[in-house]
This record gives structure tokens, sequence and C-alpha cells, in this order.
């Protein structure tokens, strides 16, 4: 039934596949590499294997990445679901409702990860104000965020590049024309938040510091140089200590007053006091050895160790960060902060040793240590999301109006047929970088790269399946599916087998594998392809039963304090009550038959 290079082609996407789940690479890398074996094997020419980079969907996201930066600039969302929450008259359940419907609002219009990452400090602080566990509130705030991508074309990258595949094929689907079953979608969405909230999702206490949060096997305490001590005259680096005992100096206390910058270079003087952060099995070997006096025997917590200058603060590194793929070491971290990590903590686990020489990879959580002012400066700083900061303040950036009406009005003028969504967001993010609002080097880095190779990496694929003839090749298949299990039987296996694909694989590649099977697939059997590509934008944009299966709940991992059965038993249900409903109701919006 397969030919040589058929089974070329699926061994090298189940190769892919596997290589997302299992994380062997970075997803570009992956994505790079499958291209690169598609042309070597001779399954796309190198007129297609380039297409990728100049295709429409790619060019829109890259554009809608920008803009998305420019409106979370003004911090009108935190602002507006602020003001939305306070509408709730005190009902634990109105203010709850107020604050997912905003974030599906702002999620069908900018980039749902850029919406998540403002409101996490928000969704904190609801649940102090409602007194509930912050995990009550993380995962639904993700889930909202997800569902409200599907109510419009922009709403997601999913949605704008199996747009594109559908219009190649000579089918155009209107900005709104989501918003049929998205808006269902959402209120379902936020119904079965709140039955969750109460009954599935799991209350997880709140920790009382940081340091216990991080479950920090090392010490952090303080030690005295003494008279006798061999490191009197010497400065940090001349003493080899941090190499002898894996032992970081936090801070040098001299005569009451506090020392946190250039510690490296600093002479070490008698009675100097040293916050340090080091073993139990080493701080011994080092009391003993360089004759330092310990002032405390015990793990200092937050209280402790910062003072009224210094701090301690939880830092997500973002999905745009340069830090992605290096280590503290190589990005120089210390230096170029002067600020001190204590441990770091991905969705899976809390790691703590050789700190330095960890590779962070996006989501990734922070624990920082260093002087108020200096951490000031991370809230800014595109590299970082920080976890404990509610600003409720509109920034009045230059144009700041403009930038707040710039998306309605892209979206007006696509959905009116003026113009395409690529032209009219392609000028938008012209606009926004001309006037100074987002300058060159910062529009560059509100692009999320990986997303965009991805993309265009994967866009191929699509010609490689057209070359080799994979549809023809599986309309047997197809058509015997299709006399077992009716029509609607089909957009529900590929319905549910897309979602159960997108809850592991990137939601994107999965779409971009997907859509033209679903196309074909409508053209095997003479129905309309219409209802077939909204089974796909739909199912590839529902992730909500891993942590990994969409950016968002990865994001409110660490915030919520899950695990990763948490997910399992809150989304499997939501999975199979949304893809029931949209199997249902696809064919009623969109009918099969043309």
């Amino acid at each position: 039934m397969f030919d040589a290079q058929t089974i070329i082609f699926l061994s090298i996407l189940l190769i892919s596949i596997i290589a997302f789940v299992k994380d062997w690479f970075p997803i570009e890398v992956t994505s790079l590499l499958v291209l690169a074996a598609l042309i070597v094997t001779g399954l796309i020419d190198t007129d297609q294997a380039v297409s990728g980079f100049s295709n429409k969907a790619v060019i829109t996201i890259g554009a809608m990445f920008i803009l998305s930066h420019a409106f979370t600039k003004t911090g009108f969302i935190s602002v507006f679901t602020v003001w939305l929450e306070n509408n709730g008259r005190g009902r634990n359940w109105a203010v709850t409702i107020l604050f997912l419907l905003s974030v599906s609002i702002f999620s069908a219009f900018i980039n749902n990860t850029a919406t998540v990452a403002i409101l996490i400090p928000a969704a904190k602080e609801l649940a102090k104000k409602l007194k509930i566990s912050a995990s009550k509130i993380m995962m639904p705030l993700s889930y909202a965020a997800i569902v409200g991508g599907t109510c419009t074309i922009i709403g997601t990258s999913t949605n704008l590049i199996v747009n594109e595949l559908a219009s190649d094929a000579g089918f155009s689907i209107n900005v709104f024309e989501l918003s049929k079953l998205g808006i269902i979608l959402v209120v379902v969405t936020i119904l079965y938040s709140l039955v969750a909230q109460k009954w599935l999702i799991p209350s997880r206490l709140p920790v009382s510091s940081l340091t216990k949060k991080y479950h920090m096997g090392t010490y952090l305490t303080e030690v005295v140089i003494t008279e006798e001590s061999p490191l009197l005259g010497k400065n940090i680096i001349e003493t080899g200590i941090g190499q002898l005992y894996e032992l970081t100096v936090l801070e040098i206390l001299r005569r009451g007053n506090p020392i946190s910058t250039n510690l490296r270079n600093i002479k070490l003087k008698q009675d100097d006091v040293l916050l340090v952060q080091c073993t139990v099995e080493k701080l011994q070997l080092f009391k003993n050895e360089q004759k330092v006096s310990l002032l405390t025997d015990i793990k200092m917590d937050d209280k402790e160790i910062a003072n009224s200058e210094n701090i301690l603060k939880e830092a997500m590194v973002s999905p745009n960060s340069r830090l992605s793929g290096r280590s503290l070491m190589d990005s120089d971290f210390r230096r170029r902060y002067g600020l001190f990590v204590l441990a770091v903590r991905s969705y899976r686990e809390t790691l703590k040793e050789k700190i330095a020489h960890i590779r962070l990879r996006p989501f990734d959580t922070l624990l920082i240590f260093g002087s108020r002012t200096r951490m000031a400066a991370l809230h800014t700083d595109p590299n970082f999301i920080m976890l404990d900061e509610l600003d409720l303040s509109l920034h009045k950036i230059r144009f700041w109006w403009l930038v707040v009406a710039l998306i309605p009005a892209i979206v007006l003028v696509a959905a009116l047929n003026i113009t395409s969504i690529m032209t009219a967001s392609l000028l938008g993010a012209i606009l926004v970088m001309a006037l100074g609002i987002v300058p060159a080097q910062e529009a560059y880095k509100a692009i999320n790269w990986t997303v965009i190779f991805l993309i265009a990496a994967f866009i191929p694929i699509a010609d490689a399946m057209h070359n080799i003839g994979l549809a023809q090749k599986i309309e047997h298949l197809i058509a015997l599916s299709d006399s077992f299990i009716g029509d609607v039987g089909l957009l529900a296996v590929l319905f549910f087998f897309t979602m159960f694909m997108t809850s592991f694989l990137s939601n994107t590649a999965t779409a971009i594998i997907m859509a033209p099977l679903a196309i074909e697939s409508a053209r095997i059997l003479d129905l309309s392809p219409i209802p077939f590509i909204m089974t796909i934008m739909f199912s590839a944009s529902l992730s909500f039963m891993t942590p990994n299966g969409y950016q968002t709940n990865t994001m409110v991992m660490t915030p919520g304090g899950y695990r990763y059965t948490d997910f399992l038993k809150v989304g499997i249900p939501l999975h199979i009550i949304l893809g029931t409903i949209s199997v249902l109701l696809i064919p009623v919006f969109w009918p099969l038959h043309p």
C-alpha cells in the first residue's frame, strides 16, 4: 500500500513527534531538522523548503506579536480586568466569572501567553480577595485564555496558520466566523471552572515563605570572619571559597552596612558578616578550615535574609527570553543584573544542584535575591515575567490611546474585507514601530521566534504530503471509516485525535499536520471542507489535560502549585465536554453538505 517515499515521510513524522514529546532538542531545532530531512530525502524541493518563511500566516503572526506587546505595555489589561472584578459586588462567583470573561475577551484579540503573563499577579490578588488558594484560580485563568483564543481567526497562531492552509486550498474564513462556536465554548468553560473550582481543583495551601516553597536543600546562613581566619585581607575570588565549598556569598555586612555590589573584589576584614548559601556538609567544612563563626545554625527564612534593602522575588523566564537555552553562568547573570538566583524550578521539579550550570527553559521560575532597586528593573525586562507584583496603573506611553484602539481597528478592517488580516496587522506593526511606541530592537524581542521557526519549518510538510499523494493512498481508509461511523463520526475521530495530539505535541505543529488531511478527507467524501477546517482549528487549540500541551498551562503550573495529575483530573472532563459540544455543533453551524 505504501511505497518507499511514504514510509520515509511517515518515519520522519514519527521521529519528529517523539523528539517534541521527549524534548530532545529545542522546538525550533527539531523543526529545522525535520525540514532538513525532507530536503535531503527529496520529499520537497528547495523552493518548497523556504516557502514557509514567506507564508502570509508567518508574517501575520510576527506582526501580531509586536502589536500584542504594544498593547500590553499600556497596562490596559490589568486595569480593565480589576475594574471588572470590582463590579462583582462581593459575590465570589460573580467576581470569578467577570475575571475569566475578561481573560477570554483579551485572548480573542491578542497573544494569550501575554494575557496570562500579565494577569497571573491579578489572579493571585483575586485569590486573596476571595480567601481561596491561588491554585483555585490559576488553572481557570489558563483555560479561559485558551478558549478565548478560539473566538477569532487572530486569537491564536493555530487559527492563523490553518486559515492560511484553507486559503491555499481555495476557502476563505471571516475573522469572526469562529465566534459562533467559540463564544459557546467560553461560556461552558467558565461555568465548568466554577464547578471545578469547588469540586475538582485541589486547594494547595499557601507556603509561608519562598525558601520553604523551593524546598531549599542548601543553607542560607551568616558567618563571621574571625581574627584567625585565613580569609582576612583577601577578596572572594582570591579565597577560592566558591569552588572549594560550592558556596555563594550573597552579601557582606560591614559595621552594620550591607554591601551587595562588586562583592568579588571586596577585601574581607575582621568581623565582616557574610550571608552565604551552601550545603550543610560543605558549610561545616568551610567553618572548620577557614576558621569562621556561624551566627546561626538554622536555615534562614525570608525575613532573616531580606533586610530593608534586600528582598526575595520569584521571576519566570519569558517565552522570548534571551536566557532560554543558556545557563546563568553563560549569561553572566550575576554581573549583568547584580542579583543572585538561589533556586530554579521547572514545571517538572525543583532544581538545586549546581544552579549556575542549569540550562534555563521558557517558564522556568527563579528564586532571586538582591536589592529592591535592582529587582525593580526586572519588571520592565522582557526576559522575565514577575510573579508577585500587580500593576494597576495605566501606562500612558506615547500614543497609548492609539495602541488601545489599534487592534480593534485591525479586526474591524479585516472583518469588513477592506483589506486582509496580514496587510492590516503588518501596517499596524509598522505604525507602532514608526511612532516609537515599540522601538525596532524591542519589536525584535517581542516576537516569539520559536513559534515563527516552528511554523515556517513545518509548513513544507503539507507540500511533502501532497508530493507523495498521501491523501490518495489513504483514500480507501477514509471512505471505509466514513461508511462505518458516518460523516459526523469521522469529524469526531478527527476532533478527539487532534485534541489528544495537541496535548503532547505543539498545537501549531499538530494543526499543520492535520489540516491538509482534514481538507483532503472532505474532498474524497465530496463534503464541504469548512466543517473539517473548523474541526482542526478548535481541536488543535483545546489543550487542557497536560501542563506542557499549551504554553499558558505551563505558565500557571508553578504559581498554582500544581502537579501533573491535577491537569489530568481537571482537564480530561473538560476535553470530553467541549469535544462533544463541538462535534455536535460544527455540522449545525457549518453544514457538511455544500
